[in-house]
């Protein structure tokens, strides 16, 4: 897929005071942003995230969608204040958004605090995987998408967690994990296979972990970055948390207790977000594990290995 160019800073500017109808701000771009050119705007006492589309032809209107469509909800996402199907200067697409106020959990002071902010995040993250969703895989945003209408791009979840699989595994079994570990874990995951596609497409974040759950002052205030969503089964989302849990604290507990409180979860339920970690931490440690090795990929590892070591007790 085609992307443009990071825009030219005098021209973000101008766009930002159009919006704003000011030039008492103060803007960076803000490097995390992977999916997305990301600009923290200052004005004031106010902050702003101007998030640029690079890809052509894409346009944020189904984000745009997902995120009035939780508010109504009662979750707590930015609020978009401008969109952009197609800024003509940029020849992107752009939104502007109020952050959420405080920060990432990944700041709490104590693990009491942590999980009482996650209990919350469960809660609303169970909100979010009750909305439908036409098909699976990543959700259409091309220009033929632009509306209220969400689709995912596979017919069929099979499709989706087959896709990449073969390829992965062969990757890992070449550089990080011997023949055998490899083909237990193709063997995990088709007994498993059943449990994960039993469900109709739901939306999903697609990457929800800590950092995307803001606090202050010891009180939960939001979901952040939609920019991954697909059409999934209900418990990707748990999954993909517990995969990634304990970087600094343990809260998958307290989310999923959070969770439970507005949709109940089975024994298979739990088997199958422990079949999702697995298979979300084989696809990661597959794109990324011929990059510079760091801290990522010994978790990953560490993470796959106690996901077997748990499958195997339940399968």
């Amino acid at each position: 897929m085609i992307k443009n160019d990071v825009p030219n800073n005098d021209l973000v500017i101008k766009i930002v005071s159009d919006c704003l109808n000011s030039t008492a701000f103060k803007i960076e771009r803000v490097l995390s942003g992977v999916s997305t050119y990301v600009y923290r705007v200052q004005l004031g006492e106010n902050t702003f995230y101007l998030r640029i589309l690079p890809e052509q032809d894409m346009s944020f209107g189904v984000e745009v969608h997902v995120h009035s469509l939780l508010k109504q909800k009662g979750v707590q996402v930015p609020e978009v204040i401008h969109f952009e199907h197609f800024n003509e200067a940029l020849g992107m697409s752009m939104m502007l958004v109020k952050e959420i106020h405080g920060s990432n959990v990944e700041d709490c002071s104590s693990i009491d605090e942590y999980e009482d902010i996650l209990f919350e995040a469960g809660k609303q993250i169970a909100v979010i995987n009750q909305v439908r969703v036409d098909d699976f895989g990543w959700i259409k945003r091309g220009n033929d998408e632009y509306g209220t209408t969400l689709r995912g791009e596979k017919n069929s979840l099979y499709e989706y967690i087959y896709e990449f699989l073969d390829k992965d595994l062969f990757l890992l079994s070449e550089n990080i994990f011997n023949k055998n570990v490899t083909n237990q874990i193709i063997s995990t995951l088709n007994t498993g296979t059943a449990l994960m596609l039993r469900h109709q497409s739901y939306l999903i974040h697609g990457d929800f972990d800590d950092s995307h759950i803001f606090f202050h002052n010891g009180k939960f205030t939001g979901i952040i970055d939609f920019g991954e969503i697909q059409g999934n089964s209900p418990l990707y989302d748990l999954g993909h948390f517990k995969l990634h849990d304990g970087q600094r604290y343990l809260g998958y507990n307290s989310l999923a207790k959070g969770y439970n409180e507005v949709r109940d979860l089975s024994y298979d339920d739990q088997i199958e977000i422990d079949l999702w970690a697995l298979w979300i931490g084989v696809r990661r440690l597959g794109i990324v594990c011929k990059r510079t090795w760091g801290g990522y990929h010994e978790h990953l590892i560490k993470a796959i290995k106690t996901q077997m070591d748990i499958l195997n007790k339940k399968l």
